[in-house]
């Protein structure tokens, strides 16, 4: 009986989500024209290029690779070469096919023009060979651990008829790709307008038109979310405002553990931090407890050291975040950092005067009080530091001038955060912190280190698993040591929504809700990995769907099933507790 009942389930038919006409989605920042070469922010501004193009395969719920344009593909047991059968039908926006040709072509694009995130992963292939329409083969120069999330996960395919006339990339405005949603508009600075694409080979989204808003004061977008303006906000709910979207019965919240990165990033370049002594100073004025417990309200994990994620099997245990202002003292003043004039802040090494720029996003209010509470901590050791909010484009292009390392950087201190994309795999760690830029694609404080670097090559030369974790905690110790980053916290995400307009997201973990799979028709709409929703009108976490669990009359497919299968469980259970009396035997197992 409970192989029939659990063939039921999974042989009944999940009836398609009701066709929305128009969803509003609340984003924080311009995302310029929105290309595989012009997007800024991982997040949101890389999930709305995935809906406009298409990977080879797609992360799922919990971050794993599925296939994507990929029908069907095999590895070799070394590792070195993928074999690949697309999807048939695959059509680019305009209409035209989609092709190996198309996969091998993005891929040689991007080594011949340059974008770091997609380029450096490509940078082990060692041949294509494309045979027809839908096969191709790859051969590395050596195996890689991680190919399947990057590249494969990762790089968007790009329309060869359209790409191989372009060559200035970064300032191209083209946004043909092969995804779920069409371009239709641009206002800059203030929406993006998306279609859905009813050609698309896994089935016309179920939302018809997607409006992008661009509000840079999250405060002002939970407020449009609240008045019905919006229908769902990209950026997590501020702690003090949980509650309150909680007791909303228009409005549903999901809730999980965040993989988003706030750092306090130093610019290893400059004296005084290029000292370490003094950048240990740092690490050890700021209390991270007390900024989570203060700032997010517990809302939020206290950052390891080490950068890597608690909740990642790469994570080093053996790291504690520290704070001990006098052991920061007693760091500056060993380093030869003193008070020379009696005015309470330390002077450089050689006299030198020390007043710092701590620079923050104005349109952030948990980082801003974030980056005063740290002040404090700075001047409390005798930093003298300044507090400075600026728009965040102009914050980007002093800390990491157009996206590009090797153009240098003018900061000297300030709060920054990486999206979910640098906890995916530990290797990331090598694009964080290595010293050359064409491989430390992501080192904006300019750090520099030997040591370091030897560990990265070592990673990379390293295939067995067990060793490849032993080089990875060897590097996070490494890095807690000398403090090019201070990780500060992983804000926990707390999604908002209103259900009756659209409940069927996907809460990827580490990400939320906004996420190529929240806008797809398919079987994994809906299922949803571990997340926490409060319900408006229950006050306790339950471990379950977001799209499942509802306080409203909107998309309530699933509950009807699920209702259906209680009954007939119900139904089960009376008919062998009944049989049960005849015969004696408990043959009822659920």
């Amino acid at each position: 009986m409970t192989v029939t009942i659990l063939l039921a389930l999974t042989i009944m038919p999940v009836q398609a989500a009701p066709s929305v006409e128009k969803l509003s989605v609340g984003i924080t920042k311009d995302e310029n024209s929105l290309n595989p070469y012009t997007y800024i922010t991982g997040y949101p501004g890389l999930d709305l290029v995935s809906l406009l193009y298409d990977n080879l395969f797609q992360l799922d719920e919990n971050n794993e690779p599925i296939p994507w344009l990929v029908k069907d593909f095999s590895i070799s047991d070394d590792g070195m070469k993928y074999e690949f059968t697309l999807h048939e039908n695959v059509k680019w926006h305009d209409g035209k096919p989609l092709t190996a040709n198309d996969i091998k072509f993005t891929m040689e694009y991007f080594i011949k023009y340059p974008k770091s995130r997609f380029t450096n992963p490509l940078k082990s292939i060692e041949s294509i060979e494309v045979d027809g329409d839908s096969k191709l083969s790859l051969m590395l120069s050596q195996a890689e651990p991680n190919f399947m999330i990057q590249p494969l996960a990762d790089l968007p395919i790009l329309p060869e008829h359209i790409w191989s006339s372009i060559t200035a990339p970064d300032d191209e405005t083209n946004n043909i790709g092969s995804g779920p949603y069409k371009f239709v508009e641009h206002k800059s600075g203030q929406y993006y307008k998306f279609g859905a694409n009813e050609d698309y080979f896994k089935g016309e989204p179920h939302i018809q038109e997607i409006i992008f808003p661009i509000i840079e004061d999250t405060t002002a977008m939970f407020t449009a979310l609240q008045t019905g303006d919006i229908d769902v906000v990209s950026a997590s709910i501020s702690p003090e405002l949980v509650e309150q979207f909680e007791s909303n019965k228009k409005i549903q919240v999901a809730r999980g553990p965040g993989y988003g990165t706030t750092l306090f990033q130093i610019n290893s370049e400059k004296y005084p931090m290029s000292e370490s002594a003094f950048r240990g100073a740092i690490d050890n004025a700021i209390d991270k407890q007390y900024l989570v417990d203060t700032v997010l309200l517990g809302f939020a994990e206290v950052g390891s050291p080490g950068f890597i994620h608690p909740s990642s099997q790469a994570y080093n245990t053996d790291l504690k975040a520290s704070f001990d202002q006098i052991e920061a003292k007693k760091l500056l003043a060993d380093a030869g950092f003193k008070d020379t004039n009696g005015d309470g802040f330390i002077e450089g090494q050689n006299g030198e005067k020390i007043d710092l720029t701590l620079l923050v996003y104005a349109g952030n209010p948990i980082r801003i009080r974030t980056a005063e509470i740290i002040s404090e901590g700075l001047n409390a050791i005798g930093i003298k530091n300044t507090v400075k909010a600026m728009d965040s484009t102009t914050v980007d292009s002093l800390m990491w001038p157009d996206f590009d390392v090797s153009k240098g950087r003018d900061y000297d201190i300030g709060i920054w955060g990486w999206s979910n994309t640098m906890q995916l795999f530990p290797d990331r760690m090598i694009d964080l912190f290595h010293s050359d830029p064409t491989i430390g694609s992501t080192n904006i404080g300019g750090y520099k280190s030997e040591k370091f670097d030897e560990l990265s090559q070592k990673l990379i030369d390293t295939l067995d698993e067990a060793e490849r974790g032993k080089v990875i905690k060897e590097m996070q110790a490494f890095i807690a040591k000398d403090s090019p980053i201070i990780t500060l916290y992983y804000q926990e995400l707390v999604n908002a929504f209103n259900p009756e307009v659209f409940d069927q997201y996907v809460f990827q973990v580490g990400k939320g809700i906004i996420n190529k799979l929240s806008f797809v028709s398919g079987d994994w709409s809906g299922k949803v990995a571990t997340n926490s929703i409060k319900p408006d009108d229950n006050k306790t976490d339950m471990k379950t769907d977001v799209a499942v669990k509802t306080g409203s009359d909107g998309n309530n497919n699933f509950i009807y099933i699920f209702g259906i299968l209680i009954v007939a469980l119900i139904v089960v259970y009376m008919f062998m507790r009944n049989k049960k009396k005849e015969t004696k035997k408990d043959e009822f197992d659920i």
